[in-house]
């Protein structure tokens, strides 16, 4: 599994980015959640989707494991002023005692070592979000070989209880968007 290279940051908020991967649809999907209290993002980077949940939720948890995406995101909060997006430096899944009302993997999935775990773990939130790379040969983005499938994902989240709510293969040309609820 290869780990996205903090070096190569400004692609996260690249306009090609944008149009591969455009921001509404994902919103349009979290706007269907009744609570908006707490969202938490794993594998949240310079914070191409937390910062428009910061506007939707009263509290936002930016989670990553690199030091220096957490500092590039601290940097850009305090930027553009946001105050309501906590960042927390971990390579294993947090130990959080509080609601959650959604937690988010967004191109990340794939790149952790055992995201079952990391799957069990979101049974924390009463929603679990999640936007990845199609399982299809491109000539950008993540190795083909490490991209896991929609079916890949659906399996795990069945396995886990979870409830599937809706997933999605055509809003986005490049990826797929699966919302589960905990039961």
């Amino acid at each position: 599994m290869s780990v996205f290279d903090p070096e190569k940051a400004e692609i996260l908020d690249s306009e090609d980015r944008k149009k591969i991967e455009p921001i509404d649809v994902l919103i349009r999907k979290v706007e269907r959640i009744d609570r908006r209290e707490v969202a938490v993002e794993v594998g949240a980077g310079t914070g191409y989707y937390t910062i428009p949940l910061s506007n939707i939720f009263r509290r936002v948890y930016a989670i990553d494991l690199s030091f220096k995406m957490a500092e590039k995101l601290g940097l850009k909060l305090s930027e553009l002023k946001i105050r309501n997006v906590g960042i927390i430096e971990t390579d294993r899944p947090p130990e959080l005692d509080f609601p959650i009302d959604l937690i988010l993997f967004a191109n990340v999935l794939h790149e952790i070592e055992e995201p079952e775990r990391y799957l069990e773990w979101a049974k924390k939130g009463d929603y679990t979000l999640i936007v990845d790379w199609k399982k299809v040969d491109m000539s950008f983005g993540p190795p083909y070989e490490e991209r896991l499938s929609e079916d890949d994902i659906l399996k795990i989240l069945k396995k886990l209880g979870f409830e599937i709510e809706e997933v999605d293969s055509y809003s986005m040309p490049y990826h797929y968007l699966i919302l589960a609820k905990r039961r």
